[in-house]
């Protein structure tokens, strides 16, 4: 979310089309940076390569833009928005040599003849502000050995880009953007040796910001791996930044990335990778374990979030991370996956979400879906209405979470009111996993109060694989045999229903779709017994002979 909408909106812009807005943010151009800033985040080379052919990885996907990206119209605005941010300018750094530098000094200077004025996307607080901070990053690489004029035309280019900026906080946008747009402003106010009052104001800012989105655990309040990653990175970028300068990180901030990292850490896999929650994908692993040693902190993965809504289970090498939180409109990341849970071991993933396609909208709404999670679902109807713009209506009010740890087992037991309204019933989930980690028992409750929803007629449970694991049903769906790439086996008994082996998909790698299946258990939801509940039970074990 980048800020306000409607008359205050145009105003704005209409302001920072004009020419006195454009006068107003010229200037002084500086000779040269004050401050250069150590850049430790790597790039990837083998990107850097596929930019000097033309291509720009997006979110998994190659994007050709030819000779010049700056002149292309038929780009989604995604794409459009990554290439205005930057960050790939560490590509073709790490990449190396003289290509290379060209390349990103064509691309630079074709950018500053393109949309050094304003323009709506481009010059959004969040995209400039990322944009200067790599530009600043990398200054070094590209332009620190480059004609005169063009070194000239990059820091006056970057001077009025951040008085814009500046002046763009006041009113500026909400959410993550908000503290993308104050690491830029930081940034670039230390590499240009601006110091006191200013820079004071701005790390007040930033603080205002971590109170109002970072919970009482560590959580961001978007409740998505892929949004507490992003702000722990402005966070330490912008402790970097102060150091520079010779100042002292600020105990709001350093109390921030310690309590985010200990969350973070929660949400990782076997692999290092990232749970597929509300938007995210596995992520980058060397860019995830980068992050955290820039976090210089030793909090380990908590257990319990429980202000951000997820409880992790772990014994011997099987983690288990499940969705306890109440759904959020925050960043527009909401997915209907409350009570989904996803297991590795070892560096394999068994039971997955489907994750996020960020490149490809067409898939947005499908994967924001309950079925596209490991969860219960009722009569194909989501637990969380989510509308064409991320809003949210229907959704439950709470999600009730108890945890019991005893002799290195752990047992989680949460419950959601998210059908109390469409079916009247509420559904409770147990997980439980032994002391080795090679057993993980579940039990799905349906509870049935009445009120003024439609009976439910069917409860299916489904258990997304991952896209390495085999499968086969056995015992007239009374069970499952899955076989991980390493040939590990387990076994999965269901009691109460039918086990059935369908077709799904799987955008967990960089949002790419891969084909996968899923393990689909249906039970009639009108079988209730006496008391108004339905109970499934179902037991995940490994088996140490060989499946057959």
């Amino acid at each position: 979310m980048t800020g306000d909408g409607g008359i205050g909106r145009r105003l704005r812009e209409a302001w920072y089309a004009s020419p006195l807005h454009a006068w107003r943010i010229s200037g002084e151009a500086p000779q040269g940076l004050a401050v250069a800033l150590t850049d430790p985040w790597p790039g990837d080379a083998d990107s850097g390569r596929e930019i000097l052919e033309g291509a720009f990885p997006v979110a998994g996907q190659l994007v050709h833009v030819g000779a010049d990206p700056w002149r292309n119209d038929g780009l989604t605005d995604g794409a459009t928005e990554i290439l205005h941010r930057f960050e790939w300018l560490r590509d073709l750094r790490d990449l190396g040599g003289d290509a290379a530098r060209r390349k990103a000094r064509d691309l630079v200077g074709g950018w500053i003849e393109s949309f050094d004025r304003w323009d709506r996307l481009a010059w959004r607080a969040d995209v400039l502000a990322a944009r200067l901070a790599a530009w600043v990053a990398t200054f070094g690489f590209f332009a620190e050995s480059a004609e005169e004029g063009f070194r000239d035309a990059v820091l006056a280019s970057l001077a009025r880009q951040h008085r814009h900026l500046l002046g763009a906080l006041s009113s500026g946008p909400t959410g993550i953007a908000r503290i993308e747009a104050l690491r830029g402003a930081i940034v670039t106010s230390v590499a240009l040796g601006q110091d006191g009052d200013r820079l004071q104001s701005l790390l007040d800012r930033l603080e205002a910001a971590l109170r109002d989105q970072v919970l009482a655990d560590g959580g961001h309040r978007a409740r998505s791996p892929r949004a507490q990653m992003a702000v722990l990175a402005c966070l330490v970028d912008s402790r970097a930044a102060l150091r520079a300068a010779g100042r002292e990180s600020t105990g709001g901030l350093d109390d921030a990335i310690g309590r985010m990292t200990g969350v973070l850490r929660m949400l990782r896999h076997g692999d290092g990778g990232l749970a597929l929650f509300n938007g995210a994908t596995e992520g980058a692993v060397w860019r995830i374990d980068s992050l955290l040693a820039r976090t210089e902190s030793k909090v380990r993965a908590v257990a319990s979030a429980s202000d951000t809504g997820f409880e992790r289970l772990s014994a011997g090498r099987a983690v288990a991370i499940m969705d306890t939180g109440v759904p959020t409109e925050s960043e527009g990341l909401v997915h209907a996956g409350t009570l989904s849970f996803e297991l590795s071991v070892g560096k394999e993933r068994l039971i997955v979400n489907c994750g996020a396609a960020p490149a490809d909208p067409r898939w947005e709404g499908a994967l924001r879906a309950t079925a596209a999670h490991s969860t219960l679902i009722i009569d194909d109807t989501n637990s969380t209405e989510i509308d064409a713009r991320g809003a949210i209506g229907r959704c439950p009010s709470r999600v009730r979470v108890e945890r019991w740890e005893a002799d290195g087992a752990v047992w989680v037991e949460a419950e959601h009111d998210g059908y109390a309204e469409s079916h009247g019933v509420s559904h409770r989930r147990r997980l439980y996993m032994a002391a080795g980690g090679d057993d993980l028992r579940g039990e799905d409750v349906l509870t049935y109060s009445g009120g003024p929803g439609v009976r439910p007629s069917e409860a299916v449970i489904r258990f997304h694989l991952h896209p390495r694991v085999a499968a086969s049903v056995v015992q007239n769906g009374g069970a499952a045999l899955l076989r991980t790439a390493s040939g590990a086996g387990w076994r999965l008994r269901s009691a109460g229903g039918a086990l059935q082996l369908h077709e799904s998909v799987y955008f967990g790698d960089r949002g790419i779709l891969q084909r996968c299946r899923q393990l689909v258990l249906t039970v009639p939801a009108g079988a209730v017994r006496d008391d108004g509940t339905l109970t499934i039970k179902w037991a995940l074990r490994r088996e140490d002979r060989r499946a057959a």
